[in-house]
């Protein structure tokens, strides 16, 4: 099955991100506003709309990635009949972050470092980011279909635990960067879902 997405709505999506300036009253607007390019640029890619950034103790972007899920590039099949979609659960942004820190490619401790994600993080990821011992995780959009950190308190004591060493909370972006976030990650979200439920079940 290959993905398809509404070109009307990258569009339109497109001409927000570009109408769109980073506030200087607001922390995280201007890392916020990159951290949505690239999340537009997964959901172009055929992808679910979410990217994750690292910044280091000076604020400095450190590391980036998109949601991959989905490779929608793959090349052309043997048999002739064109691209195929690949499919890879791991591929979270969120995940693919935490590989480049645990595989020692950054120079800086986790504990320094912060995640700023597009969307609110699921549940696989949250438990991925409990483990990989990041100081802090911000999220631009909340998830509240999906997301799991609005959740963090109804954990398993020993998750609990876990919790209590990172610092979890909503980016400090301007309302026009928030519903941007929320809006690319919920574009083309039906045929996303349905497209993951064939892969799982293939």
């Amino acid at each position: 099955m290959k993905n398809t997405i509404d070109q009307s709505t990258v569009a339109a999506l497109n001409l927000r991100l570009q109408s769109c300036f980073a506030d200087p009253d607001y922390l995280d607007d201007q890392r916020g506003l990159y951290a949505c390019q690239l999340a537009l640029d997964a959901l172009e890619q055929g992808n679910y709309g979410v990217a994750a950034i690292l910044i280091d103790p000076q604020g400095e972007v450190v590391a980036q990635a998109e949601n991959g899920v989905f490779n929608c590039a793959a090349n052309s099949r043997a048999d002739g009949r064109g691209a195929s979609v690949s499919y890879s659960s791991r591929a979270h942004a969120e995940m693919l972050l935490i590989d480049q820190l645990e595989e020692g490619y950054l120079n800086c401790l986790p504990e320094q470092m912060t995640m700023l994600v597009t969307l609110e993080p699921c549940p696989m990821c949250t438990a991925r980011l409990l483990l990989s011992g990041i100081g802090s995780v911000r999220y631009i959009a909340a998830d509240p279909d999906g997301g799991m950190l609005s959740h963090i308190g109804r954990l398993p004591p020993a998750w609990a635990d876990l919790a209590q060493l990172q610092n979890h909370y909503h980016a400090h972006v301007s309302p026009p960067i928030r519903q941007l976030a929320a809006d690319i990650g919920a574009a083309n979200l039906a045929t996303l879902r349905a497209q993951l439920l064939q892969q799982v079940r293939a």
